[in-house]
């Protein structure tokens, strides 16, 4: 066999051989090769309707391929109806292909123009997530200071491998079968009964929503609750990637700035909202706490103007000082507010797994939503994680990860104290896996963030999340510590220092 085959002997059959390349070293097999090449000889009316092709053995001979290979690009063209097959008669280009243009000789030798479709008008805001998205064919580990992320290397991996394996050893085959779009009812109970007990939440297991994290949580939201040009009031700044997904429902969005109390509630519309997303926990990103006289405020409002409020906890687990505090789920009225919680950021990232808890009124209107989206979420990974709730490990392993990340926090504010301080300052936090420091007043922004590009140090500022640009926001540098070691903290800002020097 050649490595190209290329034939320009004449054939008693009108038959372009001479479009026919094949070649060994690609990664198609031959056989598909021809398929696909003949395929586009007809779809492109070089042969016309009932033009032969030649017998299987004479193209074989011709190409120097097997028979075998023609063969079975012959009977796939049958299949999809490109050729047709009759008793002791060759193959023929099948009816309803149209004839060859008279230049098409001419235009035939011409690239393909690729068509672009047209796209519609939300993806415009569908653009802003590319901040957010990483390279495609790489997955490199974080970096210091990237934010939002655990120390998924902390994770009991062989816990978890333990649970899977014993799931799939001892359970029936319910994890090969589909399960409720609200998820798998064992998990929703242990969910249930988790917010019970360690959150002092009144909540039903029907309650429990599963998803596949708290970002389909917003989708099934907007879709569920959301028509055009609702009003949908965020924080300001705010986690922009839920506004994202209100906005592409229609909803105009509006935001309400916050203090060292957190939301103002006295600047809030006295007409109200469909919906008020709000991070009470760990504003989210400042990380200010809202205040319980803000809160009563908030839900004061909420129930004047019958807006309906979504509080995203998305890690009220991780306070450093005492218990996590009162939900704002807990303090409402019933139905008054939708609970979102994320395993992801509280296990690993991978694990795309979180929740909600909505009012019973919601119940069938998502669970319709979810299935129309996805069906649901896989089970086995759900039942995995009902055990790792039961047997009592989540909780344990949320009492570990406390300690470690208040230390982490605690040598983050050394290091940025003894490495960066004549560039910035930090104030610490009783919770949450980010801080946010403020540029000292001599620095500039752009200068700061070509230093930590060149330093290869992962920073973002709290612009990224705000509406507007602001000279304040520009200011303001997100800093992650849960995932980092001391080493790498350190070795970090000392490298940031180097690279702010020489620019």
């Amino acid at each position: 066999m050649t490595s190209k085959a290329r034939c320009s002997a004449p054939i008693k059959q009108r038959f372009p051989l001479e479009a026919i390349h094949l070649d060994p070293a690609l990664k198609p097999p031959l056989y598909r090769q021809l398929e696909e090449q003949l395929r586009q000889i007809i779809w492109q009316g070089t042969l016309k309707t009932n033009d032969p092709l030649p017998s299987s053995r004479n193209l074989a001979s011709t190409l120097n391929i097997a028979r075998n290979t023609v063969i079975s690009a012959y009977e796939q063209l049958t299949v999809e109806g490109f050729i047709q097959a009759r008793p002791g008669a060759p193959h023929r280009v099948a009816e309803g292909f149209p004839a060859p243009t008279l230049n098409k000789a001419k235009t035939s030798t011409k690239a393909a123009v690729e068509f672009i479709p047209k796209l519609s008008q939300r993806t415009n805001t569908l653009r802003q997530a590319s901040a957010f998205i990483g390279a495609q064919q790489s997955n490199p580990p974080p970096q210091p200071f990237r934010a939002h992320i655990p120390d998924y290397k902390e994770f009991p991996v062989k816990t978890w491998a333990q649970l899977y394996n014993r799931r799939l050893k001892h359970s029936s085959r319910f994890w090969q079968q589909a399960v409720h779009p609200c998820g798998y009812w064992p998990l929703r109970q242990a969910v249930a009964d988790y917010l019970v007990m360690a959150r002092g939440m009144r909540v039903a297991p029907e309650q429990i929503v599963i998803t596949a994290g708290v970002q389909q949580s917003f989708e099934l939201l907007a879709k569920t609750l959301i028509d055009p040009a609702d009003k949908v009031i965020f924080e300001n700044p705010a986690y922009t990637p839920a506004a994202m997904v209100f906005e592409l429902a229609g909803a105009k969005t509006a935001y309400v700035d916050i203090d060292n109390e957190g939301l103002k509630v006295a600047t809030l519309p006295a007409s109200g909202a469909k919906l008020l997303y709000t991070t009470p926990a760990s504003q989210f990103p400042l990380g200010i706490t809202q205040s319980q006289s803000r809160r009563k405020a908030l839900l004061a409002w909420a129930t004047k103007s019958s807006t309906l409020i979504l509080e995203d906890d998305y890690n009220g687990e991780y306070r450093y000082r005492g218990r996590p505090l009162t939900t704002l789920y807990s303090m409402a009225a019933p139905g008054q507010v939708i609970y979102l919680g994320s395993f992801s950021k509280l296990l690993f990232p991978a694990l795309r797994l979180g929740y909600m808890v909505v009012p019973a009124a919601l119940i069938e209107p998502v669970a319709n939503a979810r299935w129309l989206l996805d069906r649901h979420s896989p089970p086995l990974e759900q039942a995995v994680l009902a055990d790792f709730i039961n047997d009592g490990h989540f909780l344990k392993h949320l009492r570990r990860m406390r300690v470690l990340y208040a230390q982490r926090q605690a040598v983050l504010i050394t290091t940025l104290e003894n490495e960066l301080a004549e560039l910035v300052h930090v104030t610490p936090l009783d919770g949450g896996l980010h801080l946010t420091a403020e540029l000292r007043s001599t620095v500039k922004p752009e200068q700061f963030f070509t230093a930590a590009k060149n330093a290869s140090v992962a920073l973002s500022s709290v612009a990224q999340f705000s509406p507007q640009t602001t000279p304040q926001a520009d200011r303001q540098i997100i800093f992650g510590y849960a995932p980092y070691t001391e080493k790498a903290m350190k070795l970090a800002a000392q490298a940031l220092m180097r690279s702010y020097l020489k620019t």
